[in-house]
């Protein structure tokens, strides 16, 4: 019987009424008089819950005579001293190690410490520039000039107009994103093998020396009667519209301007009258209407509006999801947001070097980023809300120019193709990764000149030379190579059901290739 206290055989034994624990008296005493606890439980306990336990013999047996030898007291001597030199052996070991873990540690919060202390001092220097830089160069209103702005990476102070069409394109990037999610590929969309076996059904030759450089589908209805038109724009600002459905014949006619017309892009706003954008070399985006005189008869009305933001050629244009602005972009080295009602410059953005040249441009079907092809080989990508770069795409060879950007109508991917080499770069934008690569076979000419997604989100076509491919999405094979063009491809656009595909060329031919009528 050992005390539970001390370990050692008791003189006095007692047994505590609370824990059930034996005790030496003398031991237990003296704890409850400090403590007045149970050393066992914790729970109170006073002399009163001790019990004397009676031995029935008291008598405690002598060591025997083989261990009362001074031989065996030095051996249990020796081995107590062994215990002893082991145990502080081990403590020393024990010591070392955290004393080594702690250095460590104390090594690793200094280094931290330090890292720190260094970013804070270099963001406070940062924050310190970016205010003299702003206060030297104040943000503009949108009336204001804006040859001064600075490239920075800080959101700017929007004006009130500007805030009002962000809020208005975030409910329709909002409501856009819940359809595409529900919408399925309608049953009458043109099928891989339909795609394959794409005819020409009509050829449309122009005048001598024009060119059909830029080129829009729409289907308004006008007077009641659904129309089936071909919006062209070329050199000498000669701007025309034509009627597929009545074999190319044109409807009307415009000069939008002396210079070369670089794009166009309808205007397909519900319950308005038809509208198209023109831009080009002028440095000039003119806004215009297609007027129904008589019963028989359309016309182009004079500019409505005009926006001239920019400092060189606009080489592209495209409208907003919200039908009540675009983005335009330039050789400038910029690219804008306006308003087409009110006919303002929302806000202009100028990269920081002034050589880089906007060659072309898309928007997500959200409308909350959209793509430009610089002439640095770059495929920037820029985020509207903030008006300010969301990231980069760098991986097109050759030094060239990004002609063509197209974002595919589920919103994931992004194509994208250069004139300095004969591939089309397919970007997912949920990893922003290179999702492929796809070289064009045999190809004719040195690069290619525009790329675009269909509708329907199957297929997709490049220009490449003065021929137009079209490629199926996922399988990433190509299903049919239109060869018909006698000069290089400048522009193209799937039709509705991409049942039929409308492409210009540099001398101003433009072809409709499709499913041949049963």
């Amino acid at each position: 019987m050992f005390c539970a206290l001390s370990g050692e055989s008791p003189e006095e034994p007692v047994v505590s009424k609370v824990s059930g624990s034996v005790f030496e008296k003398r031991l237990i005493l003296k704890f409850i008089t400090d403590n007045g606890r149970d050393p066992v439980s914790g729970e109170e306990l006073t002399v009163d819950d001790l019990l004397p336990l009676k031995l029935t013999n008291k008598f405690i047996k002598p060591r025997p005579p083989a261990a009362s030898s001074i031989p065996n007291l030095l051996m249990s001597l020796q081995n107590e001293w062994d215990s002893v030199m082991l145990e502080t052996y081990q403590l020393k070991q024990q010591y070392h190690t955290a004393r080594q873990e702690l250095s460590n540690a104390l090594y690793e919060n200094d280094a931290a410490k330090r890292v720190i202390a260094r970013i804070m001092v270099e963001r406070d220097e940062a924050r310190a520039a970016l205010a003299a830089v702003q206060a030297a160069y104040p943000a503009p209103g949108p009336e204001s000039s804006d040859s001064n702005e600075m490239d920075v990476d800080e959101a700017p102070q929007f004006s009130v107009d500007m805030v009002a069409a962000l809020e208005k394109m975030e409910e329709t990037a909002a409501d856009l994103h819940q359809q595409r999610r529900k919408r399925k590929v309608p049953a009458t969309c043109a099928t891989a093998d339909e795609v394959t076996a794409y005819t020409q059904l009509l050829a449309i030759n122009a005048p001598k020396a024009h060119t059909a450089l830029a080129v829009d589908l729409a289907q308004p209805t006008v007077a009641g009667e659904k129309q089936d038109w071909i919006l062209t724009g070329g050199n000498g600002g000669k701007v025309k519209i034509l009627d597929r459905s009545n074999d190319g014949k044109a409807v009307a006619s415009i000069n939008a301007g002396k210079s070369i017309i670089r794009d166009v892009a309808w205007i397909d706003k519900e319950g308005s009258s038809p509208a198209f954008l023109t831009a080009g070399d002028d440095k000039i985006v003119r806004l215009f209407e297609v007027e129904h005189p008589n019963d028989t008869s359309f016309g182009i009305s004079k500019a409505k509006e005009t926006w001239n933001k920019h400092t060189k050629a606009v080489l592209a244009i495209k409208v907003h999801p919200t039908k009540e602005h675009f983005v335009s972009a330039s050789s400038d080295a910029s690219w804008a947001v306006h308003n087409i009602a009110t006919g303002q410059t929302l806000n202009r953005y100028i990269h920081s070097d002034t050589r880089t040249a906007f060659h072309s441009l898309d928007i997500h079907p959200d409308g909350m980023i959209f793509a430009t092809g610089c002439s640095d080989t770059v495929v920037r990508l820029w985020d509207m809300k903030s008006q300010s770069s969301a990231t980069d795409f760098v991986g097109h060879l050759g030094g060239g120019n990004i002609t063509g950007v197209s974002f595919s109508e589920n919103g994931y991917h992004l194509a994208t193709c250069s004139d300095a080499e004969a591939v089309v770069r397919i970007w997912d934008l949920r990893k922003m990764t290179n999702l492929r690569t796809i070289e064009i076979e045999a190809a004719k000419a040195k690069g290619c000149t525009a790329v675009r997604f269909d509708y329907s989100g199957q297929f997709f076509g490049v220009a490449c030379g003065d021929e137009l491919r079209t490629y199926r999405i996922k399988q990433w094979d190509q299903l049919c190579n239109l060869a018909g063009h006698t000069s290089e491809v400048a522009s193209f656009k799937f039709g509705t059901d991409s049942k039929y595909i409308v492409s210009g060329g540099r001398k101003g031919e433009i072809l409709v290739n499709g499913v041949a009528p049963a």
